[in-house]
């Protein structure tokens, strides 16, 4: 009776507390608000240095243009993931690129892009110059979502295609059909996703590039090329792939620049009004040390622009040394600056929700008074959005502004107290400057005025918050209470009590307390956040040190302390100390090669031995010992393979080689057969044992589970789990307290083991920032994109650690418990658990309503809520709560039938 109150009590709080996060997410995570309609060519204002009332001209319409567009055709060349360095940097392979540069034939900046660096918002924020909501980093994986799309929203493309009469034309990474329907006459895309591909992806735009650009009905050509991002996430930055990769791309430039160049030359001879064609090479976002993105570190947000073409007034370098380049490594501008800038070179409205600065290195080839008309015209429309966040900026008096210049000019802006008066009055005092410049030659205060006000705008709105629904994050926090209270009850009294209440005591340890509350206080820093390993390196280390001070295992304490040393130094991560010397980098030096394989080797060899001794020990059965050891063997086997093929310096020795040729011959085989071995473990893990040692089947599954592991994680990290082994090993037995004064200081090894599990998902490379998310083998076994499948690989290859960790603490209960107390163990264990990541997605919630507002919310509390959100859904429910239930149950019916 008591099992199913317990069974249905934990499933309605766990419902409970998944509606809250539901309201709680949905409320946290909106999209953001955008001003609706498109811009017209009667929203741009008419020139004040003129005059509200004066006569349209040739050159002023009365539609406000003032400038004829300086180009008529665009080609937009984005290569994902392309760094700064990768372009400007001394090991560059884009040689042709860099010659442009330093002849002054081209123009470049190193354009920093904002967290979530990810495609989808990147583009988002190149096509439309505004900040995207941060669950677009969420939806850009699902690539069936269509919520996302910008076709109501104003954007560049729409405009050029709209207001320029532009033909336009995309070939490369499917996202941008996913955010721009029925936008473009020929398409080609390519997913995004399936990271395994490093040549076709590329290939299948490269077949295009001629052809199209030779045809003469196009005015806008994107080429999306994803083969450099795809060796970032396999193999890093420095994988010997990338830099041919480099030239690879630079001779697209090189192919596009002297196409476009010569029909340049023949469509303007033939026809005086025609104008040179503008080509854009950019990245959406950049990389990190080890070749993911998607947080805000400086090496993913530095990314490039270089704008080739007619007119392009770039200053030619004196210096064309080793280090010419190196000033554009420091040349910043926003990468939303595209936006307004393209649109006043092609004569198109800037699109309503735009907050880039215009770039004034490319408006050198308009007159002054153009200029400062253009500057205008962003500025009103930077305005419009002001009004339409800010109430309390209103609408501007041209006409006084014109009356008495000299009095706005000087206004003092500094000490208004609200932005959106502050904003107004900069706008104003940029306006006036603008008509006094009309009846002198000096321009340059008028500029920069505009410029201050554009800064101030630009700063303020990207940094603002909006559309948080408050009433649905009160409810979420709300249901997240309740479950948090209902958890501790069910700890109470259907689990291990909480407290003694005849002797009016706690019934839970000291260090156990202590760990809880200090995890809860570091959610109120963003650098905690940012360095939590920090946290549970110190706390795995310190239980340990209480274990050696108050039980009898000295030796063996010591050796696992010794051992979390080793594994804690083997990954740096978090944002601090990412990129310091650690054994990763050491062994993924070319040099060091060989070492990788070797401890891979040993690793896999070491499994199979304790899989050996374990069998020897506990096993009756010799026909299913020897099934599960074969394919234990065949299964590790495949694992190294499948590594070694994908590595440019996997294992050559002859007798690998006569190894290899006896399995499947691609990797995807190759992996398909480490599922299959996978699955045929599991189901004999239990098979042919003695009933007294059912319970003993965890600890196949440990050695069981780990080619799966193997696979979905890097070979740099298998000797990490070998050290996972020796530290779990050395648990056994378990040695009590040295005296009963000490016994609520000695941390129970589920206590430590819990500690071992989070550290773990730390100390394989990942952190709470969106760019430690590895998909490098996240399609082992794939041959296309599918989201459930590679969402579930990443998962695994993400948690691996805290998985392996997870089964060990279940193994552990189980050596020592049987039959209903075995039971009664777990689910005491499942609601400590849960009251645990309840408690913490309670606090999360609370820090991220409370910080809402705060500079870095997007940057560090939304991404680290989203990894809250994987470890309570998925670590703790799906695999802790229904795997774990699922297999103490299937114990205990062995146990029971044998």
């Amino acid at each position: 009776m008591m099992r199913w109150v317990y069974a249905s009590a934990l499933s309605v709080l766990l419902v409970v507390e998944l509606v809250g996060l539901g309201l709680f997410a949905k409320g946290f995570f909106p999209y953001k608000k955008s001003i609706p309609g498109f811009a017209g060519r009667e929203d741009q204002p008419m020139d004040i240095g003129r005059g509200l009332n004066a006569p349209a001209t040739a050159q002023h319409n009365n539609s406000g243009v003032s400038a004829e567009p300086q180009y008529d055709r665009l080609v937009l060349m984005v290569v994902d993931a392309l760094r700064n360095d990768f372009v400007f940097g001394n090991e560059s392979g884009m040689a042709y690129t860099q010659n442009l540069l330093r002849s002054g034939a081209a123009l470049g900046f190193t354009a920093k892009a904002q967290a979530p660096t990810v495609t989808m918002p990147r583009i988002k924020a190149l096509m439309t110059g505004t900040v995207p909501s941060f669950l677009d980093a969420v939806l850009n994986i699902a690539e069936s979502d269509t919520s996302s799309s910008l076709k109501h929203q104003d954007n560049l493309l729409w405009q050029l295609k709209t207001h320029g009469a532009k033909e336009i034309n995309m070939f490369g990474d499917d996202t941008w059909l996913r955010l721009f329907p029925d936008m473009f006459t020929r398409t080609d895309g390519t997913s995004s996703f399936y990271v395994a591909d490093t040549v076709e992806v590329d290939t299948n735009v490269t077949r295009h590039v001629r052809p199209e650009l030779e045809r003469d009905d196009w005015g806008v050509v994107v080429l999306h090329y994803l083969g450099l991002d795809h060796i970032g996430h396999l193999a890093g930055p420095k994988s010997p792939l990338m830099r041919p990769k480099q030239r690879e791309m630079d001779d697209i430039v090189r192919t596009v620049h002297e196409i476009v160049a010569d029909q340049d030359r023949k469509r303007m001879a033939a026809d005086a009004q025609a104008k040179p064609t503008l080509v854009v090479l950019l990245g959406d976002h950049a990389m990190n040390e080890i070749g993911n993105h998607g947080g805000n570190s400086q090496l993913e947000t530095s990314t490039v622009f270089v704008f080739i073409g007619s007119g392009i007034a770039g200053q030619p370098m004196a210096d064309h040394g080793r280090n010419a380049l190196s000033k554009l490594l420091a040349s910043n501008v926003q990468q939303s600056s595209l936006v307004s800038t393209l649109a006043l070179l092609f004569g198109v409205p800037i699109p309503k929700n735009n907050l880039g600065l215009p770039l004034p290195e490319l408006l050198g080839g308009y007159s002054d008074r153009e200029r400062l008309h253009m500057l205008q015209t962003v500025s009103a429309q930077i305005y419009g959005v002001v009004r339409a966040n800010e109430n309390s900026a209103v609408a501007v008096d041209l006409q006084q502004i014109i009356a008495n210049p000299a009095v706005y000019a000087k206004a003092d802006c500094s000490h208004i107290d609200t932005a959106g008066s502050q904003m107004q009055c900069k706008y104003e005092a940029a306006l006036a400057m603008h008509r006094q410049a009309s009846s002198n030659t000096d321009v340059s205060n008028a500029e920069r005025a505009y410029y201050e006000f554009m800064e101030l705008a630009s700063t303020h709105l990207s940094r603002a918050s909006s559309g948080y629904n408050l009433q649905l994050m009160t409810m979420g926090l709300v249901l997240m209470a309740a479950t948090v209270l209902g958890f501790a009850v069910l700890c109470q009294f259907g689990g291990t009590s909480l407290i003694h209440f005849k002797s009016r005591r706690l019934a839970v340890s000291l260090p156990a307390v202590g760990m809880w509350a200090t995890y809860l206080l570091s959610t109120l820093s963003s650098s905690l956040i940012e360095e939590e390993h920090q946290f549970w390196y110190f706390w795995v280390q310190t239980l340990l040190a209480l274990r050696l001070a108050t039980n009898g295992g000295r030796y063996r304490t010591l050796a696992q302390m010794a051992a979390f040393r080793v594994v804690r130094a083997w990954n740096q991560t978090g944002q601090f100390w990412a990129g310091e010397p650690d054994v990763r980098q050491y062994l993924n030096a070319s040099e060091n090669a060989w070492l990788v394989w070797v401890l891979a080797v040993v690793t896999l060899g070491a499994i199979n031995a304790a899989a050996w001794a374990l069998h020897r020990r506990y096993r009756r059965s010799v026909l299913w010992s020897r099934a599960f050891r074969g394919l234990l063997a065949y299964a590790s086997v495949c694992v190294l393979a499948y590594h070694s093929d994908r590595s440019h310096e996997g294992l050559t020795l002859g007798v690998w080689k006569m190894v290899r040729a006896c399995l499947p011959s691609d990797s995807a085989r190759l992996a398909q057969s480490v599922y299959f071995a996978t699955a045929l473990l599991a189901a004999t893990s239990c098979a042919g044992l003695r009933r007294a040692g059912a319970y003993v089947a965890p600890l196949d599954a440990l050695t069981g589970v780990m080619p799966l592991l193997l696979l979905l994680s890097r070979p740099h990290n298998f000797a990490v789990f070998g050290l996972f082994f020796v530290i779990c090993a050395l648990f056994f037995p378990e040695v009590p307290a040295n005296s009963q004064s000490r016994e609520l200081l000695l941390p129970s090894r589920v206590l430590v083991i819990f500690a071992l599990a989070h550290a773990s998902f730390f100390a394989l490379g990942n952190s709470n920032s969106l760019a430690s998310i590895d998909l490098s083998n996240a399609y082992a076994g794939v041959s296309r994109y599918n989201e459930a499948l590679v969402g579930v690989l990443v998962f695994i290859g993400s948690w691996a650690g805290p998985l392996w960790w997870a089964m060990a603490g279940l193994a552990l209960v189980a050596l020592e418990t049987e039959g209903v107390r075995l039971q009664l163990q777990v689910r005491a264990l499942l609601a400590a658990a849960h009251l645990w990541q309840a408690s913490t997605l309670l606090a999360i919630s609370w820090v991220a309503t409370m910080m809402r507002t705060h500079l870095f919310v997007w940057s560090v509390f939304s991404p680290r809520y989203l990894y809250q959100i994987a470890w309570s859904v998925g670590f703790y429910l799906a695999c802790g709560t229904v795997g774990g239930l699922m297999w103490v149950a299937a114990i205990v019916y062995i146990a029971h039938q044998r």
